[in-house]
Parts: structure tokens; sequence; C-alpha cells
């Protein structure tokens, strides 16, 4: 009977083994991570590629997790929260107690959003807040490392077709969002300097196991669409540009950039493959073979028709010998797999 909790394939988790350096697991060896928005899509992907390496390589790593609801957690991802070398501490990233004892690393995947003040300015100081709990608690509990996982929103609307370089200049113009001046914040805590190690990974979009379509990812929503049988609709003109890393290689990614990153490093994360949203309707549409033509209702999405949102991978490539193996067109096969595997709607229904 297949196991209605486990959302990523083995086959994901074994490439994740395969093709991450011997380097980076070396490294995490014996280690005692710390880990925030271990809830989310990168939370939880990162979770299961530790905790399958942990068993398969016996690298002897303890986890703790951060969570404002440990008992959400256990029913929406029970083979997480409760493996073995798991332990869940309740708090919010913004207050939370330091959990008692030394940590070697520590991974921040947390924005906080839940407060009744998390819009416009309240967003971007409940980000530094966060950001600097992190940093105090990395620097009480002894902690060499901190991966600060950040968003490629930072380098703000794209005014060119060159994809976005981790040198770029940002820009603070009216179309800057609240989003964005939030991931500017608390990347400026994170670079105030500690007595760790910080690197701080861009990341840009995703496809694969665990993206909702209440993430607000078209290529998630597209994938529900099509998974229900249904045709897709595009609200806006579908010429805005995006790329998409699949989830493993993400989490390879994040891995290689925690352990291997330069001190006061910066990586971009994602892919350079650009694909304009209704080229990406109509290749989910003729992979799920749905038969259903693309509807793009050509409706003006603010902050988004024209767009380009594509990275500059050189840096993670040549600094630490990153490549991704899985491309969109497999992603997009394996995501809607997923979504028609037995359970999901048992599993996910309740985590939007």
């Amino acid at each position: 009977m297949t196991d209605p909790c486990q959302p990523v394939p083995p086959v994901d988790l074994e490439e994740v083994l395969r093709f991450t350096a011997n380097d980076v697991w070396e490294g995490l060896r014996g280690q005692s991570l710390f880990l925030t928005g271990g809830t989310g899509f990168i939370g939880k992907w990162l979770l299961e590629c530790l905790l399958h390496a942990n068993r398969e390589m016996g690298l002897g790593l303890s986890l703790t997790i951060l969570t404002r609801d440990p008992g959400r957690f256990v029913r929406a991802s029970a083979h997480l929260a409760k493996a073995a070398a798991v332990d869940l501490v309740r708090g919010d990233v913004v207050d939370f107690e330091f959990p008692i004892g030394r940590f070697s690393s520590v991974i921040h995947a947390a924005l906080p959003v839940s407060s009744p003040q998390s819009a416009g300015a309240g967003l971007v100081k409940l980000a530094e807040a966060g950001a600097r709990r992190v940093c105090d608690f990395a620097s009480t509990s002894g902690a060499g490392r901190l991966l600060h996982i950040s968003s490629g929103a930072v380098y703000g609307p794209q005014a060119t077709a060159a994809p976005l370089s981790e040198t770029l200049r940002w820009s603070d113009t009216e179309e800057v969002n609240d989003y964005t001046r939030a991931k500017r914040a608390a990347e400026a805590v994170v670079r105030q300097g500690a007595p760790f190690d910080a690197v701080i990974a861009r990341c840009f979009a995703f496809i694969g196991p665990c993206m909702l379509s209440s993430s607000g990812s078209a290529a998630a929503q597209f994938i529900e669409m099509a998974g229900q049988g249904g045709g897709i609709v595009v609200q806006g003109t579908g010429d805005a540009v995006r790329s998409y890393q699949y989830a493993s290689d993400m989490a390879r990614w994040l891995l290689s950039c925690l352990v291997l990153g330069k001190p006061g490093g910066v990586y971009n994360v994602g892919d350079d493959t650009s694909i304009t949203i209704a080229e990406l309707a109509s290749e989910v549409t003729r992979l799920a073979e749905t038969g259903v033509p693309v509807h793009i209702a050509g409706q003006s999405v603010p902050g988004l028709a024209g767009q380009r949102y594509v990275p500059d991978l050189r840096r993670a490539s040549d600094e630490l010998g990153l490549r991704n193996v899985v491309s969109l067109q497999e992603g997009i096969r394996r995501t809607l797999a997923w979504r028609k595997a037995p359970g999901f709607f048992e599993v996910f229904e309740h985590e939007t």
C-alpha cells in the first residue's frame, strides 16, 4: 500500500543523492541543523533530501525544525515530522525561544506572513525581525554556517532581456513591491556580519511535487487545472517570461550553497531556460493530454505583463560546479504524475 504521506517520488531522492557532490554530504556528516520554514515548499524538499541521505549514507544528522503549529505539521507530513532525526520546536520566527544546545548550521527559509500587520511596511519589519532573530540564534548556538533563503525578487523589475546577475544594482522605483523590499531588508540584516559564515541563495521559480496552486505559481496553477482534466486559462496576455527549476535540482543547489558556498557569497538558484507563460500553459496541456485548448484571457495583470524573471547562473556553475539535470518537460511530467498519486487531497487539502 502506497504511503499517502510521501509527497516526493523516490526517483527524485535518488537523483539528489547521485548528483550532489560527495563533498556536500561529507560536509553535512554529523551536523546538527536548525531550519526555519520547514513546512513550506523549499523546507519540505530540504527535509526530504536530508532525511533520505541520512538513511542511505548514515550521516548522523540531527534536524531541529521551527514551526508555529507542530500538530498541523505532523498531520500533513508525518513521515517528516515523526522521523527519528527530527525535533520540532514550536514558535514564530520573529520571537521564538532559542532551543538549548549547539548547532552546526542554520537554514533560514521562512518569511513571516501570518501576522495581521504583515502588509506593506509591516512585512518589511517582520522580515527584518525574523532575520535578526535567526542571526542572533545562530550566533548564540555556535553555528558555523547560515544559509539564508532569499529570492530573485530582490532584483526588482527586469528592465533588459539579459539574465539577472548577482552583481546587478537594484532599482527602487514605484514598481518595486513590498515583498521585494522585505527580501532586501532580510538580506541586509544577514549581511551585517556575525561570528558565522553566511551564504545567501536567491531563489527563482520552481516546479515539482509539494508546489501547490495556492502558492501563486503559474506552473502549479496550470498543473492543477490540467490535472483536473480541464483547460488552462491564462489570465494575462501570456507574454511574461519565466524559467522553472525542478525541485530536486533546487534542493541539491541549496545544500551545495550551505556547505560549499563562499562566506558572504550570494548565488542565484534556478534555471536559465526561458519560456513565456503562454508557452508554459501549452506545454502543460500537451504533456497532460487533456485535449482542451489553452485560453488566453488577455487581461492586464499588474506587475506581470511583459516582464522577465530569468537568472544568470554562471556564478553557481563556476564556483560550485552546479548544473540542472531535470528538464522543464520532464519536471512537468513528474509533477503531473505526483498530482495524480493516491492520497493527494487527503494530505494536502489543508495546507493552503
